[in-house]
């Protein structure tokens, strides 16, 4: 078996899983795309522990600076320009940010802060999305889970890939000594 087809058996069958819950329990308010993005965002940002560390700091603050942007703007005002300013100044720390190990995802922020305004300002709770009502945890909730069930399909493919005779897994690049 190729790398490629056990992804796609971990993945798909996980992707499965999730939609099964996100979609068939109402009750829980997750959701189902949200999960998604932020499983895209733990791959994309190298997997492993560090690209889990990565997912999870890049989907909170991303959420968090979206949320203080429709904050202020819905306190503040202005119109488009007012919104622009709101968005431009926490894009800024969006970016800063990336310093520190957990945060330097920029491109996770990004998608974090993304999928917070599709969902709180056209989706799910459309109240504008700035921590107005309790649905909104709901985006952080998803993607974080989605950044879970990432990790876990990254541990199950490699876990198919260990039954095959005769092949070796190897350790994620931040793992390999370095000469």
């Amino acid at each position: 078996m190729g790398l490629l087809t056990a992804i796609g058996i971990s993945v798909g069958a996980l992707v499965g899983v999730w939609v099964y819950i996100s979609l068939g329990i109402p009750s829980l308010d997750l959701i189902t795309w949200a999960g998604v993005i932020a499983w895209a965002i733990f791959y994309a940002s190298g997997g492993g522990g560090a690209g889990f560390r990565k997912s999870i700091g890049s989907v909170v603050t991303g959420n968090l600076y979206a949320a203080i942007a429709l904050f202020a703007f819905g306190h503040i005002g202005g119109g488009t320009l007012g919104i622009s300013i709101a968005f431009a100044i926490v894009t800024f720390f969006m970016c800063v940010q990336a310093r520190f190990e957990p945060l330097s995802f920029i491109p996770g922020t990004f998608l974090g802060a993304g999928t917070w305004v599709g969902a709180a300002v056209a989706g799910k709770s459309g109240d504008g999305g700035a921590f107005t009502s309790a649905s909104e945890i709901m985006i952080t909730i998803s993607m974080l889970a989605g950044v879970v069930f990432g990790i876990v399909s990254e541990v199950g493919y490699k876990k198919l890939l260990e039954a095959m005779p005769g092949h070796v897994v190897a350790p994620p690049a931040s793992e390999v000594p370095q000469l």
